[in-house]
């Protein structure tokens, strides 16, 4: 086995056009740190592994691995959709190395049964992005608390960086995005209580702009650019759901409503941040209200947000954690 650093992704990794500004992966700046290579469904070239993954793409993913397991020292997984499939397969093969993985759901009754049969042999770490699913690796699932890290998710604070969007011209408006676990039925009857235009992509009221349009980074960054603040309206659930849009929102110098979900209980005890309860429009509506006539508040608020970001949750800090650790073992 050589001393080989793999990245395992499920999906093969877009080619990125040089000419266009993106946010940086945290995958491929560990990658970078590492010098490792990638593997994925796209890399897969056994034909029987191929038609026994079929059209699982984590399977396909894991498989890929599998198939260059005997050069590959530190494998990286970007969820325990790949792990979970790959490490009894390395275990099976008598694989020496270490595997890393971010885990994003041990809530689900699958995933901590899976944790919990297969244990930390060949495990270098795992991380979560919430506290609570780490507690559930540990107390739950049973494993090794020096075997799971929580570690804050990250953004590119370089890209989401107020300074480098467009100007923003209009009366300004609050700004939501994002699908996953959105509570946007909730912030639709809020924004019918404030007389202020609020842009968001789903809603019903008229004072809402819809877009359920896919747009470019560039455009994503102009839009945060351009709101008076933003808002995060979530389900409560217990993982890190809409933490992508809450730190864009703060890493762009915003203040942030955000909902009070237990996956994100880490980052909205902030005092920089508006947390409120889950399905609550009216206090919604009260929050809304409030930072649209306070515009000092709000750029105190994004000032104090960006800052925190830039010392728990850039993108750099997050990454080096990882490819740290995999090159200690």
């Amino acid at each position: 086995m050589t001393h080989r650093n793999l990245v395992v992704l499920r999906t093969p990794v877009p080619v990125r056009d040089v000419a266009v500004d993106e946010p940086r992966a945290d995958f491929e700046l560990i990658r970078q740190m590492v010098g490792g290579e990638y593997a994925s469904s796209g890399t897969l070239e056994l034909d029987w592994a191929k038609r026994l993954a079929g059209k699982n793409h984590a399977t396909a993913a894991a498989l890929a691995a599998w198939s260059v397991r005997k050069e590959t020292a530190n494998l990286f997984t970007t969820g325990e959709e790949i792990a979970f499939r790959l490490l009894p397969m390395l275990r099976a093969s008598g694989w020496k190395g270490r595997l890393f993985s971010v885990i994003h759901a041990s809530h689900s009754p699958k995933w901590q049964m899976a944790a919990r049969v297969l244990g930390t042999k060949n495990v270098g770490a795992y991380y979560t992005v919430a506290r609570l699913q780490r507690d559930i690796l540990v107390n739950k699932a049973g494993l090794a608390p020096e075997k799971v890290h929580f570690l804050y998710d990250s953004v590119d604070a370089d890209f989401f960086d107020p300074a480098k969007a467009a100007p923003s011209t209009g009366e300004g408006y609050a700004f939501a995005c994002g699908l996953e676990n959105r509570d946007y039925a909730t912030l639709a009857v809020a924004a019918s209580g404030v007389p202020q235009e609020t842009a968001t992509d789903q809603g019903v009221p008229e004072n809402l702009e819809i877009n359920r349009t896919r747009i470019s980074y560039d455009e994503l960054r102009a839009r945060y650019a351009g709101a008076r603040f933003i808002v995060v309206p979530l389900h409560a659930v217990p993982y890190a759901a809409g933490v992508n849009g809450l730190l864009e929102g703060m890493a762009m110098g915003k203040a942030v409503i955000v909902t009070g979900s237990p996956g994100l209980a880490d980052y909205t005890g902030l005092d920089s941040l508006i947390t409120v309860p889950a399905a609550d429009p009216a206090r919604l509506a009260a929050a809304m209200d409030s930072l649209w006539r306070d515009p000092q508040a709000c750029a105190q608020m994004g000032r104090a947000n960006r800052d925190w970001v830039l010392r728990h949750a850039a993108v750099e800090q997050y990454a080096a954690t990882i490819a740290r650790h995999m090159r200690a073992s």
